[in-house]
């Protein structure tokens, strides 16, 4: 009977939470903070002070992953706050302890100008949840954002990640780590970043910031959203290989997952340009 009273919590566990996978993978994270930091150094080495109090990962580009990498292992506490579940169709959608209130509360402890360990952790959230906000299937609900969608990737059934190990594909994965590591071709991430910036020295008049609001990450989020759904998700069948047809090409996987790196980098300078005082 314990074995069967298992098994059920084992069930519920593994799906209380929408996205399981992590957003872009430790690589595609990094890349987001590298090309904030080209775009914002001043701003950037004061927060790599502050950063320095954390248990890893302790500086702005690494840090990016502090919360998959440190608190996400260690407690699973806040694994709500990394996605939104945008419903296709129109529906509306109750946020709860979802992605856009999580960066709103951290910028705010941001702004707030704390300079201790708890200011350390949110600025850490921030570049991460900017990062996660620009990931497509983060953004949808379809399918468990993507990771109840089975393809192949190239053929194989598994992809390399950032830290070097062999992880199980499906939509939601692919996106997190095999497109993005095929993108880098193994370099650097703060290599990546600044090939992917080319030269653009400023995130100030760049027409990826508008709508001017109050709480712009949401007109993101459902940009995000829009890509799911007409590109990670365009005419696939559950099973399906990704391959050149569905990888390579304007407009094609690919291509999205390096103009959202950017426009994600873009608007975390922003961000916290504009907070971070």
């Amino acid at each position: 009977m314990w074995r069967a009273a298992l098994a059920i919590l084992i069930a519920i566990m593994t799906t209380s939470v929408s996205t399981e996978a992590l957003a872009w993978g430790g690589r595609g994270h990094r890349i987001v903070a590298a090309i904030a930091t080209l775009l914002i150094p001043e701003k950037a080495a004061q927060m790599n002070t502050i950063l320095g109090q954390l248990e890893k990962d302790n500086n702005f580009v690494d840090a990016a992953s502090y919360p998959d990498e440190f608190i996400r292992s260690e407690t699973h506490t806040f694994d709500t706050w990394h996605f939104a579940d945008l419903p296709d169709g129109g529906q509306t959608f109750v946020c709860g302890e979802c992605l856009f209130k999580a960066l709103s509360e951290n910028l705010a402890i941001i702004k707030s100008g704390k300079k201790d360990k708890s200011g350390a952790v949110a600025i850490a959230w921030v570049i991460h949840l900017v990062g996660d906000l620009h990931q497509p299937l983060h953004m949808s609900g379809r399918l468990r954002g993507g990771n109840d969608f089975h393809v192949t990737y190239r053929g194989k059934t598994e992809c390399k990640t950032f830290q070097g190990i062999e992880a199980r594909v499906e939509l939601h994965s692919a996106w997190d780590d095999c497109l993005v590591e095929e993108l880098a071709s193994g370099k650097d991430p703060r290599d990546v970043g600044k090939q992917i910036l080319g030269n653009i020295t400023t995130y100030k008049g760049r027409s990826e910031i508008k709508p001017d609001n109050t709480e712009p990450w949401l007109t993101w989020g459902n940009d995000s959203h829009a890509l799911a759904n007409s590109v990670a998700f365009d005419s696939l069948q559950d099973g399906a290989d990704l391959e050149d047809g569905h990888i390579k090409g304007n407009g094609k996987a690919l291509d999205v997952v390096q103009r959202q790196l950017l426009t994600a980098g873009i608007r975390l300078a922003f961000l916290l340009d504009q907070n971070f005082k």
